[in-house]
């Protein structure tokens, strides 16, 4: 049988079916047609090198008014612009203690360990919650100053008033274990600025006592439907061309353009 040479129409029809597009193409996926010809898309680019931390399950861009283009991303740990290829970390603070350990500091190190004991009787963080520390004086070994006013996450919550940190360096990150001159109280008088709690990145069902809406049983009874706890959903919108967000179930922020991305909102 001799060979007998194809040609095809360019372009995808869907007004009918494959079967009476007979000679043309019915489907296809991430191709553009060039001179009649079928051709794949070049792929996907990364837009940056950076990541960002959580599962983000919300976008919002828009352009201001110099023409900066902005990408807002809410994810179940923080928000985030994103300009130029930078995810830059704006989540809001949720509450600011401004006398943190007045009297003694609320600081404690065990020698040899990067582990850090922080007292605090007016406020319970969730393990994985986020914390900026900011007026702290060494403690008078390697836990100094700067290694103690940075950002830090909840390690621990091992009571009701104290919570664990892990020393870091910050430059590069890596744990600082206290040495013999860190083992007592200290670190002045100290503000922790505590950022929005994390939230889920799925939705957790649950049952039974305190489950469903109150009242709706019987005295004492349980709830078997389902009713649980929301992951973290944020919502968006502008202001002009400033930045309304809100998490669900908590309260609204807003971040102002004019300040710049270094700036929370």
């Amino acid at each position: 049988m001799p060979l007998q040479k194809l040609q095809f129409r360019p372009g995808l029809n869907r007004e009918g079916t494959d079967y009476s597009n007979e000679g043309g193409w019915y489907d296809g996926d991430k191709i553009r047609f060039r001179s009649g010809f079928p051709e794949k898309i070049g792929g996907w680019t990364r837009i940056t090198n950076t990541q960002y931390l959580g599962v983000a399950r919300s976008l919002w861009n828009w352009v201001d008014l110099d023409g900066s283009n902005y990408l807002g991303i809410g994810t179940n740990i923080k928000y985030y612009i994103e300009r130029g290829g930078d995810y830059n970390d704006i989540t809001p603070y949720e509450t600011i203690q401004t006398a943190l350990g007045a009297a003694a500091g609320p600081f404690t190190a065990t020698t040899g360990s990067a582990t850090i004991t922080v007292t605090d009787a007016t406020y319970a963080p969730s393990i994985g919650d986020y914390v900026v520390f900011s007026g702290a004086a060494s403690l008078g070994g390697n836990i100094t100053g700067a290694v103690l006013n940075q950002e830090y996450i909840v390690a621990t919550t091992p009571t009701s008033t104290t919570f664990t940190i892990e020393a870091k360096d910050p430059t590069t990150g890596l744990p600082v274990l206290a040495s013999s001159g860190d083992t007592l109280k200290g670190g002045a008088v100290v503000t922790a600025s505590w950022e929005v709690p994390v939230g889920l990145n799925v939705y957790v069902t649950g049952n039974g006592w305190g489950a469903g809406p109150w009242g709706r049983g019987g005295w004492g009874s349980g709830y078997s439907s389902g009713i649980g706890q929301q992951l973290r959903l944020w919502s968006n919108d502008n202001f002009g061309q400033d930045l309304v967000i809100a998490p669900r179930g908590g309260g609204i922020y807003y971040w102002t353009d004019a300040t710049g991305v270094s700036f929370r909102a």
